[in-house]
């Protein structure tokens, strides 16, 4: 009888463990339902990949996370948030992973990057009808420069879009920040890409008080985006009356969320957060 109650229990941790690893599998394999131009620079279409919501009510429009991608606004692509769109798009969010201009020579055009940004948004809110969206339920997320994008659009930084003022400004209904560059003024890790154009483009020199709810995921040992800058970012957006709450990963370094021992827990770290505004 013990050596059936131990087989017993050998095949259950054994079935539980290949759920597990289909369910990381599944996201770690997710494909969009479709590509959507939002914007074109030059030749170039730049496109949104989309996951529908699989489980939002008949005719309800569902709310929505629109990502940007890391990669140092240089490299990297839409894939990257292919995971985090698929887990959130089966429980009611319809997901955009977006496609924005790179740099060249290893110098990035992070104001061409912010203009992007802002159109991607600005797409989503004009064509929410049509994407079955809720306009007033759009949240800005990405991780490492997607995260400066991400802020960018949640703070006073990004531009308004031609024909608007600065007071028409639309902002996301709340922010999903991966180890996010905030601060790029002298003295920062990423400074040297931007040098005397720095403060046009930092976050944390933007922050007022309509910056919406945010969430910052953050590995203790990040040099690229460190903690006391993170913690900097929280305090000015508190100080101004607003909402930052900080998940931190302790001995995690940059871009930690995308291993698939902390894509589980980053997840529900986000959608818990999501959930309760």
């Amino acid at each position: 009888m013990a050596n059936e109650h131990w087989l017993l229990l050998g095949v259950l941790l054994l079935v539980l463990a290949l759920r597990v690893a289909v369910k990381k599998f599944h996201l770690l394999d997710a494909r969009p339902d479709r590509k959507i131009t939002y914007k074109a620079v030059g030749a170039n279409a730049l496109t949104l990949h989309v996951f529908r919501a699989r489980n939002a009510g008949t005719g309800a429009a569902s709310p929505a996370v629109l990502f940007f991608h890391g990669g140092g606004w240089l490299y990297g692509g839409p894939e990257q948030f292919y995971p985090q769109c698929q887990y959130l798009c089966e429980r009611g969010f319809t997901c955009f992973s977006t496609q924005y201009r790179l740099g060249d020579d290893s110098q990035p055009d992070l104001r061409g990057a912010v203009e992007d940004a802002r159109a991607a948004f600005t797409y989503l809110a004009d064509h929410a009808g049509e994407l079955n969206i809720d306009p007033r339920h759009i949240v800005a997320g990405g991780g490492s420069s997607g995260g400066h994008l991400a802020a960018a659009l949640g703070t006073a930084l990004a531009p308004a879009p031609t024909g608007t003022s600065s007071g028409d400004i639309r902002r996301p209904a709340a922010l999903v920040l991966y180890n996010p560059i905030l601060d790029l003024s002298p003295g920062t890790p990423n400074h040297s890409l931007v040098k005397e154009n720095w403060e046009e483009v930092s976050p944390i020199h933007h922050v007022d008080d309509a910056v919406p709810a945010s969430l910052v995921l953050l590995g203790s040992q990040d040099a690229e985006a460190p903690v006391a800058t993170v913690e900097a970012f929280r305090k000015a957006v508190r100080d101004a009356g607003g909402r930052c709450e900080v998940a931190l990963y302790e001995g995690q370094g940059h871009g930690f969320f995308n291993q698939p021992d902390y894509l589980e827990k980053t997840n529900l770290r986000v959608l818990q957060f999501l959930s309760a505004l």
